[in-house]
């Protein structure tokens, strides 16, 4: 764990003794996964890292103005604009990547997960949706919001053609969790992930993305980060719409950051012992690898983001939806959607209904057994029947992997049928 790790928990001690997290969120943490899901080598951070969040966040519309988009808003903080040779350092590196590989971009939830229907109930139940837009173009000094916010498509054509969105996810990624707070833990929210996810007593969310796969070795690859959090004028909203000035918004929100990766050659030693997916060294040994479901929730990426890019749907070209829209199942807290809680903490029922993402119930901490221990694994052989196994495959140019998700079976929690576990194709170009 990097020094760095350590003082975040200190800012989290901080928080819990003063009774209330107060800061928002960006992106600050930067990681690998292998083809398994897993974590590998030193994480990065994002540019011009700040550690103690005075000056992390960046607002738009900012404070002290207006309540609405306007053309000329930066995209990014001053100090984030331009990538020069003091925007990463030794403590807080740019990690190095290769084409194809996913990565992890992670950001603390800062009690925007776990308790913002008893402090903040206008809130969209996904807790906003992040959008990651992906360009070359690494100086973003004279880039404006609405540049790039709902212009780039994931075909690359939209708005001035300069990058590409990535990926959509919902803010809440159905398992991170903040350390509790020293005035309780109001929505039961944070006690019960804390207790069927992560034993840690904080747990950082997470937008797994995947690096283009024709991103240039050599160069600098972009990412920007948009958290929309608005607050609309409705309560239970599923989440927040994709336009600017929205009329069901009563007060726009929006956090941005930026983080960079180096591109490397696949094989490149700074990868270290997992290379990236189209080595060919690589890919004979990444053939039937298990997703590790087993691995720490602090140490491995989610299976559906890995599988799904575009969590939330948005209007753009080749997209048939005339708004923003979510799968429910996608949705941790999807049972609040139109609802108005005032009980708290919330009752079991809510709380035993967050989804993991894929659609289950949560899982118990305990890990499931290993499916491939003396054979392959399959739903009557591993966990005596009582758990599924989803099969992911990841399709690279040489060679595939599939990865195998064990998991509870949702029928055995709420008595209804689960539907059957279907191949989901991963590394082909995603488009809406």
């Amino acid at each position: 764990m990097r020094p760095s790790l350590d003082r975040i928990v200190a800012v989290w001690l901080l928080a819990a003794l003063t009774g209330t997290a107060t800061a928002h969120s960006w992106p600050e943490q930067t990681v690998r996964l292998g083809p398994d899901g897993k974590e590998v080598g030193k994480p990065g951070a994002d540019r011009s890292h700040i550690e103690n969040g005075a000056e992390a966040d960046f607002l738009i519309p900012p404070n002290g103005g207006p309540k609405v988009f306007e053309p000329n808003q930066k995209i990014v903080r001053d100090d984030q604009g331009p990538l020069t040779d003091s925007s990463y350092s030794t403590q807080y590196p740019m990690l190095s990547v290769a084409p194809g590989d996913f990565v992890a971009i992670k950001h603390r939830e800062n009690g925007h997960v776990t308790r913002p229907d008893k402090t903040n109930p206008m809130k969209p139940i996904n807790r906003g949706t992040i959008y990651l837009y992906g360009t070359t173009e690494n100086d973003l000094s004279n880039v404006n919001l609405m540049d790039v916010h709902l212009k780039w498509t994931a075909d690359g054509k939209g708005g001035n053609g300069k990058g590409k969105l990535l990926a959509t996810r919902n803010y809440d990624d159905g398992q991170c969790h903040e350390m509790k707070p020293a005035d309780g833990d109001f929505e039961g929210i944070g006690d019960y992930r804390k207790e069927k996810i992560s034993k840690a007593d904080q747990l950082l969310c997470q937008s797994d993305i995947k690096i283009p796969e024709d991103a240039p070795v050599g160069k600098v690859y972009t990412v920007i980060w948009v958290w929309d959090w608005p607050d609309m004028k409705e309560q239970g909203v599923a989440v927040p719409p994709a336009e600017y000035n929205s009329d069901a918004v009563a007060t726009p929100e929006t956090y941005t950051g930026v983080v960079d990766f180096k591109i490397v050659d696949p094989c490149d030693d700074s990868l270290g012992e997992v290379k990236g997916p189209t080595c060919k060294t690589n890919t004979a040994s990444n053939a039937n690898v298990k997703f590790a479901m087993d691995a720490p929730a602090t140490a491995r990426g989610i299976a559906t983001q890995l599988a799904e890019p575009f969590i939330v749907k948005i209007p753009q070209a080749g997209a048939n939806v005339p708004s923003a829209t979510a799968d429910p199942k996608h949705i941790p807290m999807a049972m609040l959607i139109g609802q108005k809680p005032s009980d708290f903490p919330l009752p079991a029922d809510i709380l035993a209904k967050q989804n993991v993402p894929g659609g289950a119930d949560m899982p118990a901490v305990t890990p499931a057994p290993s499916a491939d221990k003396g054979g392959t694994a399959d739903s009557d052989s591993a966990g005596g029947g009582d758990e599924e196994v989803v099969t992911i495959t990841s399709t690279v140019p040489e060679g595939f992997t599939t990865m195998t998700v064990t998991r509870p079976k949702a029928a055995a929690a709420d008595k209804t049928p689960e539907p059957k576990p279907r191949g989901i194709r991963l590394g082909r170009r995603h488009r809406l």
